[in-house]
């Protein structure tokens, strides 16, 4: 296997030559390497070495932390974990692919780490050994599979301890968002339909999931940061323990919505869709952390595109109590016109609503104004 080298973070990665890799739209397609990597995603590491940042110091800080990535293709996520955070005492990376695992051990050896651990193994299998034949404690799980992260919930769930963060990608977003709604009520337990709205509904199907898993182990979930880009949902969640307190989750927290006339909204009667998470997908105070220490990371290449989303994404979750709505499907519905985003923002702040710009869509926003004020205005505005 012929390999490049490139820089990504404060890493150089051995990663397969790219010269004979399909292309389309003018992207790598990953999947056709003869293991994994994507440039796509480079993003996500980067977001998350921010968020993992953030985590250390505010619920572990001057404590010495394992993590493990336990579907690590090249190792790219690990390694740049532990060469750009501080407090991480081991690092574990792991691929049941046999060339995965040959590569990690080269990246490993190219950037001198001596905090990392390889292993070939099913991710599954390893986690679980680590856990309960090793006595092995871990404070950071991090999957980043390549397909659905569904076979990885449950074990990942069940080795977790109080205080440990839990991050996690999935990329199945049509099934997640209701596009293949069948599929959703098969593998999510589910009742979806197909809307324009699916990225957060993707991000609140994917969080009831996990709360009813962490619930079978008296275990609570708390989302620090939830949010959907690209071609991929993302979160991340701190657990905590407590049979009385994963009851009170669920009863808080997991709910219904519908979907009419352009809108998503709650709903309470027979011709509810869901179930999903109905609660938080955000923390202020963590988000704001974030934000604090981001000039710590401006060596990152979409630092600019990171800085920008931060900022967006603190905004509505200060009303994250409101489904973000779409501006083009409300005026479609009435068959309006649809005026620019900027002015329906401005419009409504005039009239003494909060609004801001949402993260799930270029046309995205909340507010707190009634659904009818929403109707009227993109009407009087067209």
């Amino acid at each position: 296997m012929e390999l490049s080298v490139l820089r990504e973070g404060k890493a150089l990665i051995y990663v397969p030559d790219t010269r004979k890799a399909k292309i389309s739209e003018g992207i790598i397609e990953p999947s056709h390497l003869s293991v994994f990597y994507n440039p796509v995603m480079v993003f996500n590491r980067d977001l998350s070495i921010i968020a993992l940042n953030s985590f250390i110091n505010m619920y572990w800080p001057g404590k010495e932390l394992v993590a493990i990535d336990p579907l690590s293709a090249t190792g790219v996520r690990g390694i740049r974990y532990s060469l750009e955070l501080n407090n991480l005492s081991k690092v574990i990376i792991n691929d049941i692919d046999k060339n995965s695992y040959n590569i990690m051990v080269k990246n490993i050896e190219l950037n001198r780490m001596k905090n990392i651990e390889a292993y070939n193994r099913e991710a599954n299998a390893l986690m679980r050994s680590l856990k309960y034949e090793q006595g092995q404690p871990i404070n950071i799980i991090d999957l980043d599979p390549f397909g659905s992260v569904l076979p990885f919930i449950d074990t990942s769930i069940s080795i977790a301890s109080k205080g440990t963060l839990l991050a996690l990608t999935a990329t199945d977003l049509a099934v997640l968002g209701g596009s293949k709604y069948m599929a959703a009520k098969r593998k999510y337990r589910v009742n979806l339909i197909n809307t324009k709205h699916y990225r957060e509904i993707a991000i609140r199907v994917l969080l009831a999931f996990i709360a009813y898993i962490s619930a079978s182990y008296d275990k609570v979930i708390k989302p620090l940061m939830s949010y959907s880009v690209d071609h991929y949902a993302r979160v991340y969640l701190l657990i905590d323990r407590g049979a009385k307190r994963s009851e009170e989750m669920l009863n808080k927290n997991i709910g219904y919505f519908k979907y009419e006339n352009g809108l998503i909204m709650g709903c309470h009667d027979s011709n509810c869709l869901g179930p999903i998470w109905v609660g938080e997908i955000g923390d202020i105070k963590f988000i704001e952390e974030l934000l604090n220490k981001l000039s710590n990371f401006s060596y990152i290449e979409t630092f600019m595109r990171s800085e920008k989303f931060i900022k967006t994404y603190l905004d509505e979750m200060k009303i994250q109590q409101y489904f973000h709505q779409r501006l083009d499907t409300i005026c479609q519905n009435q068959k309006t016109n649809m005026p620019s985003l900027t002015k329906f923002i401005s419009s409504l702040e005039e009239i003494g609503y909060k609004s801001y710009k949402s993260t799930f869509s270029d046309v995205g926003f909340r507010s707190n104004a009634p659904y009818d004020v929403l109707i009227e205005l993109c009407r009087k505005l067209k």
